[in-house]
């Protein structure tokens, strides 16, 4: 009995240890992004916010959501006009190059379209590690991506 009571006090006092005051779980992407794409392979989430008048911020984070690996990662915000002709684009490719499963990988891109920026795309492309033969591109476009009713995470 003595051993039993001492057993349950030791496991108190170990899982007392892993709750440590002040640390920060991670949130799951969509409790923290507004939008969101995905392919088969992979899930962007993102926010958009615009730090003054002509430019605009994304951030987020580029999620494998498969097994295998990404190969690589590229990401390109573009600012078309009213008649839909790009008039700015950023690219950037993310780090870590090899992108594991369920591993998340953060971006930020920022576009200064001065006055003639309409509409914000995003281009992204991927190389996916086939598990067998050769490495299989893809590329994809999201039109629209910072409209507050496009690519709305479902809360």
């Amino acid at each position: 009995m003595v051993r039993g009571i001492m057993f349950g006090i030791g496991i108190l006092v170990g899982l007392s240890a892993c709750a440590t005051p002040g640390a920060e779980i991670s949130a799951y992407p969509p409790a923290v992004y507004e939008h969101r794409v995905s392919t088969n392979d992979v899930e962007i989430y993102w926010n958009c916010a615009g730090p003054d008048a002509g430019t605009a911020r994304m951030e987020g984070v580029v999620r494998n959501s498969k097994g295998g690996e990404v190969g690589f990662m590229e990401l390109e915000l573009a600012a078309a006009d009213a008649q839909g002709k790009y008039v700015a684009s950023v690219k950037r490719a993310l780090e870590p190059i090899k992108l594991r499963a369920n591993q998340l990988a953060s971006f930020s891109l920022q576009i200064g379209a001065g006055g003639s920026g309409e509409r914000l795309d995003l281009y992204y492309s991927y190389d996916r590690d086939a598990t067998q033969g050769e490495a299989q591109q893809a590329r994809f476009l999201a039109r629209d991506v910072c409209l507050p009713t496009q690519h709305r995470i479902r809360q």
